[in-house]
């Protein structure tokens, strides 16, 4: 005889929404003390995994909220948005043209360029969604090499898309279908590339050969959103759109500016009156007005960073960011003007990358404060932005520091620091000594420098000097030097060539 089992209810298919009411189980006989006691056994677990179901669905809602966070700031119309109104009514003016241009070849194309965070993709998204664009946007997926196998291979065998045909299928199946699930029936389509393809980047030719079978074929506007990049190299608005190509397909080129501190005080009002509502205020708190405009000082324009240092900023249960005041010289505009200090984040804020020109031009002319007894800009910054390259940039100021000097009393102190550095920097040996030669480089400049000409300049690039070392000594050079002339062919080129050569055109 077999005794039947009792039947056991698993705790995780209670938590699932699926009704378990075709498994039922089985009567069994027990007593009342034992039925009592396994009704409230089960009361109890209904009662527990209940309670699991509550936190798991409040974590959920809280994982979704703070997933999209960024999305409850976003600008909804063009009054929303923190941009220059005559770029607004550019970038107005190309979709007007779309409209009128639409289903007719060339298809039009845009450039979209301007720094980091000063409002290109929030712009197209309000102005599409105002002239009931559709906006598909390319996004470069994650595993680019995809193995595709065909019924007669076997496995690990097949063919790969390579990125390049994703790319150019993309561009003109979106251009020219409809989606199969009815979104863009009623609505143009709007193609947007903001995320380029790598294989973009190394191949300029194939770029243009895509946009100019785009504008033969393409069937949509298509709008490419570059942002500015100090390095040539990494400059995609350079290296890719060219002044040919942009006159040949006659691409619409929009530049956008960096967001202005009037606009960015108003974009930071709009931001604390969300964070004010009722529905926000679990999660944030109205910082202070010193909070707010520093993070304004902090953002350089950049609206992006300073609506996340708003939100790192604005979060309960968050310790009081920290504020430093920034230094400005007494007798400038700006401290006539407004009275009011500034003050900067010290923790969070965008970090300012010093070029080689802004860097020279702080050493050449540099500024004070305190009555003339510390520098503006301090020297060990520079120095530690140029600290992977000392003996390019302490060329450039051994080829540029003499037309900056007005006396004689001060370019000779000057030049014992730069041979001083230049000395330092033939020590292979000991890797701390070429930080050490840049700093006395630029510490002689700025401290000698008393009273440097402030006329516009130009910056010339160092000269390399190739020494002949079998060359030997011209035959002219044996009436000029001393006897017995026994110089050697280096100390001949770098000390008496010249000189040698004035005296010989004088003697003519």
């Amino acid at each position: 005889m077999s005794v039947r089992k009792k039947w056991v209810t698993s705790a995780f298919n209670q938590i699932s929404t699926m009704d378990a009411k075709g498994a039922t189980p089985p009567a069994a006989e027990c007593s009342d003390g034992r039925l009592s006691k396994s009704k409230n056994l089960k009361r109890k677990l209904s009662d527990d995994l209940g309670t699991v179901q509550k936190i798991v669905n409040k974590n959920v809602t809280e994982n979704m909220s703070q997933k999209n966070w960024l999305n409850t700031f976003a600008p909804s119309n063009v009054n929303e948005l923190a941009i220059q109104p005559k770029k607004i009514a550019e970038l107005r003016e190309w979709f007007q043209h779309c409209d009128s241009m639409r289903n007719k070849q060339p298809a039009q194309i845009c450039l979209l360029s301007g720094p980091s965070g000063c409002g290109k993709t929030a712009a197209v998204y309000v102005l599409s969604k105002e002239f009931q664009f559709y906006l598909q946007e390319w996004i470069n997926p994650i595993d680019q090499e995809i193995i595709y196998n065909l019924g007669d291979q076997g496995y690990g065998e097949g063919y790969k898309n390579s990125q390049s045909e994703a790319f150019k299928s993309f561009l003109f199946k979106a251009s020219r279908y409809r989606s199969i699930l009815g979104i863009t029936n009623d609505k143009r389509r709007l193609l947007m590339v903001e995320d380029f393809p790598n294989f973009l980047l190394k191949d300029g030719d194939a770029f243009q050969e895509i946009l100019e079978d785009y504008q033969n074929y393409g069937k949509s506007p298509i709008i490419f959103i570059v942002t500015d990049s100090k390095s040539r190299g990494l400059n995609i608005n350079y290296n890719l759109f060219t002044d040919q190509l942009k006159q040949k397909l006659l691409i619409q080129h929009i530049n956008f500016n960096a967001i202005a501190s009037t606009l960015m005080q108003k974009a930071m009002k709009r931001f604390c009156s969300i964070i004010a509502m009722q529905t926000e205020k679990e999660m944030y708190k109205v910082p202070a007005t010193v909070i707010i405009d520093s993070i304004v000082v902090s953002a350089q324009g950049d609206i992006r960073n300073a609506l996340i240092n708003l939100h790192f900023a604005a979060l309960n249960g968050v310790p009081g960011v920290l504020v430093t005041s920034l230094d400005k010289p007494k007798d400038s505009k700006l401290m006539i003007k407004k009275r009011k200090s500034q003050n900067s984040l010290k923790s969070i804020g965008k970090d300012e990358s010093i070029t080689m020109m802004h860097a020279l031009g702080r050493v050449f002319n540099p500024k004070y404060v305190d009555n003339q007894e510390r520098f503006l800009h301090n020297p060990e910054d520079i120095v530690d932005a140029f600290v992977t390259e000392p003996k390019k940039f302490t060329d450039m100021l051994q080829t540029n520091y003499l037309s900056h000097f007005r006396e004689i009393e001060y370019i000779a102190p000057a030049s014992n620091g730069l041979s001083l550095s230049d000395l330092l920097f033939q020590e292979y040996r000991e890797d701390t000594l070429a930080h050490v030669g840049l700093n006395i480089a630029i510490r002689s400049l700025m401290v000698t420098n008393k009273q440097p000409i402030t006329a516009w300049l130009p910056v010339k690039a160092p000269k390399r000097l190739v020494l002949d070392h079998q060359a030997k000594l011209p035959k002219e050079a044996a009436h000029h030097l001393i006897k017995p002339y026994n110089v050697s062919s280096n100390l001949y080129n770098t000390d008496y060539h010249t000189y040698v050569k004035i005296l010989s055109q004088q003697n003519k």
